[in-house]
């Protein structure tokens, strides 16, 4: 397999997860039984965690 045969496989895969708890949530299931102070403490350790590996791979490219 290539890589943009893989890419595009993990990129499908994603798509479907996103769409399958999309749709349990809409018939009232949660995958994921998590508060919305967890939630929200973990998309900020994300975007914490992304802007930190952004700035160094900016900084990197440009020494």
């Amino acid at each position: 397999m290539s890589k943009e045969q893989i890419a595009m496989l993990v990129r499908t895969a994603v798509l479907f997860l996103a769409l399958l708890n999309q749709l349990l949530m809409v018939f009232g299931y949660t995958i994921l039984p998590v508060s919305e102070e967890a939630l929200s403490e973990l998309l900020t350790a994300l975007f914490t965690t992304a802007s930190a590996l952004w700035v160094w791979w900016n900084n990197k490219r440009t020494i």
